[in-house]
């Protein structure tokens, strides 16, 4: 019975304040529409039971928006300023003596970010994904530790315990067990304390928004090293259905892992007259460059002037954000 008690009084049922004032209504359609839940102020009525319904399902939709609206302004930020750091590197090196500028190649997989060149504005160029989950994830670290220890120090409380209940709150798991705000605090005002206390779960929760997608992303990009790795190569391909090897019919410099460069001439040889493709790509690595800038340049030109506002599976939710802020391979 004793400890029935304790835990009724933990978890706020004793306490005689009214629960749907103003600000204990705004915590409770804020732990709605987050999907959070905690449990500790529900509706008891059926009149308010039919209300949470529509409300819920506005308020859900309408907190998705604003998480994905978060998340592209959040991602939007950091990336000019990792632009503007990575402007002021070059300009940097371009000022010491006997540096020239470096053409950059479009995705480049040895560095993870889309290219540009150096020489002007870089206007294609993307930030590095690793780069941004490592300052999401610093900033979010930052955010749990110190709301742990204002949730220690005025509900107080043992400090993992404090951890634990921020992490629960802001990825909206929201089991109830611990729940802030349930008992009468001594060393802030209880309003100002509620207020902050709103802020703090608003926040935590748009930020592990923000970092459970861009995670995502990194272990998309895990499984495709993983898939690529345990690519298999057979040389005895009978029992494939006599399945024939793929040609290499790309326009770029390098050819794809895997390739034999020997293999795979042109259909007259050298001594009638004609060059292989490796032996034409050899001998004009210099023009081929810039015939390849050229044809980047012109793609992209073409698909932006002829690209219509529609809807797709490539513009609408945080992987569209992210893909369009990354690219398809970041």
């Amino acid at each position: 019975m004793v400890r029935f008690i304790a835990d009724g009084a933990t978890s706020g049922l004793l306490n005689t304040r009214p629960r749907f004032d103003i600000l204990g209504s705004l915590f409770f359609s804020a732990t709605v529409i987050s999907t959070i839940g905690f449990g500790t102020s529900t509706p008891r009525t059926q009149l308010g039971r039919f209300i949470t319904i529509v409300y819920g399902v506005v308020g859900c939709t309408c907190c998705v928006l604003f998480f994905n609206l978060f998340l592209e302004r959040l991602v939007t930020g950091m990336s000019y300023i990792l632009r503007s750091l990575r402007e002021r590197k070059i300009r940097y090196r371009l000022k010491e003596p006997g540096n020239k500028p470096v053409t950059l190649l479009i995705n480049n997989e040895d560095f993870n970010e889309s290219s540009s060149s150096c020489e002007g504005h870089m206007d294609n160029w993307r930030p590095s994904v690793y780069k941004v989950f490592f300052i999401l994830f610093s900033m979010c670290l930052v955010l749990i530790t110190a709301s742990a220890g204002v949730y220690s120090v005025i509900e107080d409380w043992v400090y993992i315990d404090s951890l634990y209940f921020c992490f629960i709150s802001f990825a909206t798991i929201g089991f109830g067990d611990y729940v802030s705000n349930q008992q009468d605090v001594t060393r802030m005002s209880p309003d100002l304390y509620r207020f902050v206390n709103f802020c703090i779960l608003t926040l935590g929760a748009c930020f592990f928004y923000c970092l459970s997608n861009v995670s995502s992303i990194v272990v998309r990009q895990l499984l495709n090293w993983m898939i690529k790795k345990m690519d298999i190569k057979v040389e005895d391909r009978s029992f494939l259905c006599f399945k024939k090897k793929r040609r290499y019919m790309g326009l770029g410099l390098r050819p794809p892992k895997g390739y034999d460069m020997t293999s795979e001439r042109s259909s007259v040889d050298y001594a009638d007259g004609l060059l292989s493709l490796k032996e034409f790509l050899m001998n004009n690595q210099s023009s081929m460059i810039m015939l390849q800038k050229q044809l980047i340049k012109s793609a992209m030109k073409n698909v932006v002037e002829n690209e219509e506002q529609k809807i797709s599976a490539t513009r609408v939710g945080p992987m569209g954000i992210l893909d369009e802020a990354f690219g398809d391979e970041p």
